[in-house]
């Protein structure tokens, strides 16, 4: 790595600080979603040999399979300006107070769906929420908000993706299963989850394999048994071989649409490389 020559950002927090929540995008959807800072003390986000700021990411010990290519990564570079501030805010706010963030999710869960929980309407309008579009469960306390969180919310659909398998292993042997609108993704990249997919079901536990299939390019690893697996496996409709976002009558296929990540399906929903 070059010299850093600066850090562009200097986050804070104080009392008064609010968690940054988005309310989706043209990729995800109509869905309220919840970042934190990817990487970690050893993978920090640098652009232009500039430190966008000091505060590591949530990633814990799992970005030395994928930062390089870690998209949420290449968005924080891109999006700076917008993205570190908000993202290092709740990063800090998770870390010092993870109830007052869980509490204020809440509240704003309710605000967005006010008149659903006013009984004025017959469901919520934001029907899905996903935590850590960016970053990764921290600690078992975390999981454990927002199972509580999903539990308050019967009528929303909650997803995450995951590599912790410390946090998920610990969360099945003493919780037994999330909450049943509260789906875990596990994150497989080259079958770097294997052992974590066997303890998990030895533990009976419920959860989807949401992997990474990188045989439509060139420079794929994968080896020929589990390039003919992964082509009899179920793939994110969202994404087409090319790697290329699909579309349908003009319209993006998000995934409030697709929904297949938040349903416990038991399955191994792989994605292409894009």
């Amino acid at each position: 790595m070059n010299q850093i020559k600066t850090i562009k950002y200097t986050v804070k927090i104080d009392n008064e600080s609010r968690v940054s929540l988005s309310i989706g995008n043209e990729k995800i959807g109509k869905m309220i979603n919840f970042s934190t800072l990817p990487g970690n003390k050893d993978n920090m986000l640098v652009a232009n040999e500039t430190l966008l700021t000091d505060v590591p990411g949530t990633c814990c010990g799992n970005c030395s399979a994928c930062f390089k290519n870690c998209y949420a990564a290449k968005s924080a570079k891109l999006h700076h300006n917008a993205i570190i501030p908000s993202w290092g805010k709740n990063t800090l706010m998770l870390r010092s107070n993870p109830v007052q963030v869980f509490d204020q999710i809440d509240q704003q869960i309710r605000k967005l769906n006010k008149k659903f929980y006013e009984g004025k309407a017959s469901e919520p309008e934001y029907k899905f929420y996903r935590h850590n579009v960016s970053g990764e469960l921290q600690n078992l306390q975390e999981l454990e908000l927002l199972n509580n969180l999903a539990k308050k919310h019967p009528a929303i659909n909650f997803g995450v993706y995951s590599k912790n398998s410390e946090v998920l292993i610990e969360f099945f042997k003493k919780h037994g299963q999330t909450a049943d609108n509260l789906t875990i993704n596990l994150s497989e990249w080259h079958g770097t989850m294997s052992q974590t997919r066997d303890a998990l079901d030895a533990l009976g536990a419920k959860y989807n394999i949401f992997e990474y299939d990188d045989s439509n390019r060139s420079h794929c690893t994968l080896s020929e048994d589990d390039k003919a697996r992964l082509a009899g496996t179920i793939h994110c409709p969202g994404i087409d071989k090319n790697g290329h976002h699909v579309s349908i009558n003009g319209q993006a296929l998000t995934c409030d649409k697709c929904k297949l990540c938040y349903k416990k399906l038991g399955k191994t929903i792989a994605v292409y490389d894009h």
